[in-house]
């Protein structure tokens, strides 16, 4: 799986600050700058040059995902391969980096998240302005990683967001389409945003983001309670409650968190 993913300059004005995504993927065999991301009123912005550099992430991502057990745990398809990138940040040097420990003091609040399309896909990937997208966070270590009673736990999720209209197979000058910022006001809650809250003595959580294309006409229902997704059957995956709306997953990325109290 090669990943190709724009990269680019880092710039701002604003008074919350600015930080670089570094490649501190867990499991990676290099090290390599992803992306450079700076905030502005509340978003995510990218600012880009004409001729975007792009770089190569081999097999680092799903490296982190094997490594970290999010496959098969979250995600069952050992073959999964990821259609883009979720930036995700918590403010300045709270960047979701595929499995890197944050505090849960520093995630309580919805975090800015970006998506960045996978311009080497060889099957080539189409957005158009009447696609919707669904993105959803799981704790899949509810209330331990051995005791999984309240797992999967849902975090949160919204529906009906949208992305910039691309084609990968014909990107052409169009890379700043290749990156979305997600506007949540836009979507559908359809489940409130909740921080991390792993119990004392449980070890460290993860804590995924799980990005979905919707099925055209389909609209998903949020689940009817967190706990187990609402189905009351221990260690329900997220991913069970997605297949229920033909939701295509695209994208993940993921942190972990853990109790003070260990």
């Amino acid at each position: 799986m090669n990943f190709r993913i724009a990269t680019s300059v880092l710039k701002t004005n604003s008074s919350i600050g600015s930080s670089r995504i570094l490649s501190s993927i867990s499991g990676a065999n290099s090290l390599t700058p992803l992306v450079s991301t700076s905030f502005a009123k509340n978003k995510l912005s990218f600012n880009y040059q004409s001729r975007m550099n792009l770089l190569t992430i081999s097999n680092s991502i799903k490296e982190s995902y094997i490594k970290h057990g999010i496959i098969p745990d979250v995600i069952a398809d050992k073959n999964f391969d990821p259609k883009g990138l979720l930036i995700i940040s918590y403010g300045k040097d709270k960047e979701v980096t595929l499995g890197n420990t944050l505090a849960v003091d520093e995630t309580q609040s919805l975090p800015k998240i970006a998506f960045t399309l996978n311009v080497s896909d060889k099957n080539g990937f189409e957005v158009d302005t009447n696609d919707a997208f669904t993105l959803v966070l799981t704790d899949p270590d509810a209330p331990s990683r051995t005791e999984k009673k309240w797992s999967d736990f849902c975090h949160y999720v919204v529906s009906d967001l949208k992305l910039n209209p691309i084609s990968t197979s014909e990107v052409g000058d169009n890379v700043k389409n290749l990156t979305t910022d997600l506007e949540f006001d836009k979507g559908t809650t359809l489940i409130p945003y909740k921080g991390p809250g792993p119990p004392p003595g449980t070890g460290k959580h993860r804590y995924v983001f799980l990005f979905y294309k919707q099925k055209k006409g389909v609209s998903p229902k949020p689940p009817s309670d967190r706990p187990n997704w609402g189905t009351g059957i221990p260690a329900f995956p997220a991913e069970k409650w997605a297949a229920k709306y033909d939701l295509e997953l695209l994208s993940a990325n993921f942190f972990l968190a853990q109790n003070k109290e260990q």
